[in-house]
């Protein structure tokens, strides 16, 4: 009797497996699951090529920075160079998608952000945007946290992303810099916007390309400058993403991409150690000669921007306990490893945030985390909220 039930599930799984993946082949379904978490994805042909896209800002030995943008024009997208002359010289972002255009000065900041914060008054967390400029926008203006211009309107509350905006999607620099204008205009209010680097952020500052799309190879060469120095120590994205953490702290709410690993926690290191090493990573990937304690903290299986073990919950409750101990929190907020909805999880010590929000238009989809006065919701692009 056992047998035969055991052979009727087994059955009936690869049915529906089967029936997935044709479903899948011939798209109806974008994405067929075979395990919780994991997917079969439709593979999409990508047929993204030259369009508008930058500033792309370098800084020079001598002489001016130059700014690179490709921008519309009635025979099409054509380059434009500037000259920045002033540091008090503004950007324009242009963005394809959805027709809107943004202004914004360059701005400073520190060379490392700091680890740890205070509670704000409440935050917006959201993570794996992945270049879905309007998905983010539309997400940010119905949570309150910008106009349809894309203006800060958040007073003296965070926004706090939780890593992946590179990759997959088409508008990956216009949400960087959309990013690098709200820092600027939440820190006149009061507010703060925080990035926390995801392991997408580090494979395109270290060389890794699995996932670029086409659009930014051939942006590459026609803007004469190859992508891989795009994020380079001399342009200002370059050095603005250096500043950011893979790890940091608000109030009692631990911010980390990935994830906490029994092996990095066992190092003992501070908050700002473990972001200095990844830091440090960004210029020099190769681990050759390294101490065993930094090589152990950049493996991808168990480095903080990689380790999948808490969404996936296969590290024991015991260590996510200890880490919150080690770090002063009482809750981790994580990403990178996909939800079907934002999920508590080792009695809500642990809220994993990864939606597929790359794969939505921001209609009706577009979910994010809201903390005030330490409750925790889920807010949509419509400003609708539920408790978590």
């Amino acid at each position: 009797m056992l047998k035969r039930l055991l052979l009727t599930v087994v059955g009936l799984y690869f049915l529906y497996l089967a029936a997935g993946i044709g479903l899948a082949y011939f798209g109806l379904v974008d994405r067929v699951y075979f395990f919780p978490y994991y997917s079969i994805k439709r593979p999409h042909a990508d047929q993204s090529g030259f369009s508008p896209d930058g500033p792309l800002v370098q800084y020079q030995p001598a002489g001016p920075a130059l700014s690179r943008r490709i921008v519309p024009g009635r025979a099409g997208a054509a380059v434009q160079l500037d000259r920045l002359a002033r540091a008090t010289d503004s950007l324009t972002c242009f963005v394809q998608e959805t027709g809107l255009t943004f202004r914004f000065p360059r701005h400073a900041f520190p060379a490392a952000e700091p680890a740890e914060y205070p509670a704000p008054e409440k935050m917006l967390v959201v993570s794996d945007i992945e270049g879905n400029f309007k998905g983010l926008l539309l997400l940010l203006q119905g949570a309150g946290v910008t106009d349809a211009r894309a203006r800060w309107t958040f007073g003296r509350g965070h926004l706090v992303f939780v890593g992946d905006m590179f990759d997959r999607g088409l508008q990956v620099t216009e949400c960087l810099w959309l990013l690098y204008k709200l820092e600027h205009e939440a820190a006149q209010a009061g507010g703060q916007v925080h990035f926390i680097l995801g392991n997408h952020e580090v494979m395109n500052l270290t060389g890794h390309y699995k996932y670029l799309r086409r659009k930014y190879r051939k942006n590459a060469d026609s803007l004469g400058v190859d992508y891989a120095r795009w994020y380079a120590p001399d342009t200002e994205l370059g050095r603005w993403l250096r500043s950011k953490n893979v790890v940091e702290r608000l109030g009692p709410t631990l911010f980390v991409h990935g994830g906490i690993s029994p092996e990095v926690a066992a190092l003992r290191l501070p908050l700002s150690a473990l972001n200095d090493l990844t830091r440090r990573s960004l210029d020099a990937p190769d681990t050759t000669g390294l101490p065993p304690a930094e090589k152990l903290a950049r493996n991808p299986k168990l480095s903080p921007d990689w380790y999948r073990g808490l969404a996936q919950e296969e590290a024991p409750a015991a260590h996510v306990a200890a880490v919150l101990r080690q770090y002063g929190a009482t809750r981790l907020v994580i990403a990178h490893t996909p939800v079907e909805q934002i999920t508590a999880l080792y009695g809500g010590q642990v809220v994993a945030i990864d939606l597929p929000h790359q794969e939505n238009t921001g209609q009706g989809f577009m979910q994010a985390l809201w903390i005030e006065g330490g409750k925790l919701s889920v807010v949509d692009n419509q400003g609708r909220k539920r408790a978590l």
